[in-house]
């Protein structure tokens, strides 16, 4: 069985947004021609009266799944941005899934089509509330080597509505046969200490739930916002943990390695991986988002590979 880290080193330091921004913002159509954001996050009336409605396809149920977890706002969409430009420098093929949603979906469609010019963008922070849905896929030479999928946090736990159960959209997600790679989004300053301990009731719900093959990976966001960071390349990962355990008591207690045998060599089956994804600077046409430093998508990207190959 594979080890599961709780000490990926990673580095950096800057300031991050959050991930929604007024539904006014515009985005760019390929050739410059801005179009409004008109639809709300994507989705129908229908779907925005009843989230049952909602509807999303997982066509290929062999690659696995990572899956961005967590709340509204906690910075799901930059995660995705930040780790598609890392990829593409490398040589991947990240692109969307246009079967992911169903043809009605304009606001999807139109995300794919504008994809790249949406990711690559120095104010791509601007068009992180017209993705209300993305489902890319990591190719290398020829071969799907992973989804991705980012989906709206209010679905996943919304702090004004704690217990409120999974939409039928997010269960067909953990119910699918995929193996799938559970990317938990932790943050250093979000919300209170009552949501915080709501969101960990959360995660324990979602543990339950998951399958022997799923693997779990903590995604400690916003870490320049900490004193962990040593310098670029150097994360005192230690404390950041302590800090994870302490911001959201009991987090990480239903994947403790509970075999006397193997808990010698290795006390979690999970990760615990630090990151930040850049910095952002107000210009006169608003947020200017400049790339942070790469070890932290490299380190990322280094973790999620190890449980996509095993």
């Amino acid at each position: 069985m594979a080890e599961f880290n709780f000490d990926e080193p990673s580095v950096g330091s800057a300031s991050e947004i959050q991930d929604t921004l007024p539904v006014s913002m515009t985005d760019l159509q390929p050739g410059g021609t801005n179009f409004s954001i008109t639809t709300n996050r994507g989705l129908s009336q229908d779907e925005l009266q009843d989230p049952n409605r909602i509807q999303v396809t997982i066509a290929d149920q062999n690659a696995p799944l990572v899956i961005l977890f967590g709340p509204p706002s906690c910075g799901k969409t930059m995660t995705l941005i930040r780790m598609t430009r890392y990829l593409k420098e490398l040589g991947y093929k990240v692109a969307p899934i246009k079967s992911f949603r169903p043809a009605h979906d304009e606001n999807y469609k139109r995300m794919c089509d504008n994809f790249d010019n949406m990711v690559n963008r120095s104010d791509a922070a601007r068009s992180t509330d017209s993705i209300s849905f993305m489902l890319v896929e990591v190719i290398k030479n020829g071969r799907r080597l992973c989804q991705i999928l980012e989906a709206p946090g209010e679905y996943y736990f919304n702090p004004t509505n704690p217990k409120a159960k999974f939409p039928n959209y997010v269960n067909t997600i953990i119910n699918g046969s995929n193996r799938k790679i559970w990317c938990i989004m932790l943050e250093p300053d979000w919300e209170n200490e009552t949501d915080r301990r709501n969101y960990v009731s959360r995660v324990h719900e979602l543990k339950k739930r998951m399958r022997s093959a799923d693997k779990t990976v903590f995604i400690f966001n916003k870490i320049d916002l900490t004193n962990f960071v040593i310098g670029p390349g150097n994360t005192h990962m230690g404390q950041a943990r302590k800090e994870a355990h302490n911001l959201y008591p009991g987090m990480f207690a239903p994947f403790r390695n509970e075999n006397p045998i193997t808990r010698f060599f290795y006390e979690w089956r999970c990760d615990l991986v630090a990151f930040q994804t850049g910095n952002y600077t107000e210009s006169g046409s608003g947020l200017t988002y400049q790339e942070g430093p790469h070890e932290y998508p490299r380190n990322l990207w280094h973790t999620l590979l190890k449980r996509i190959n095993g």
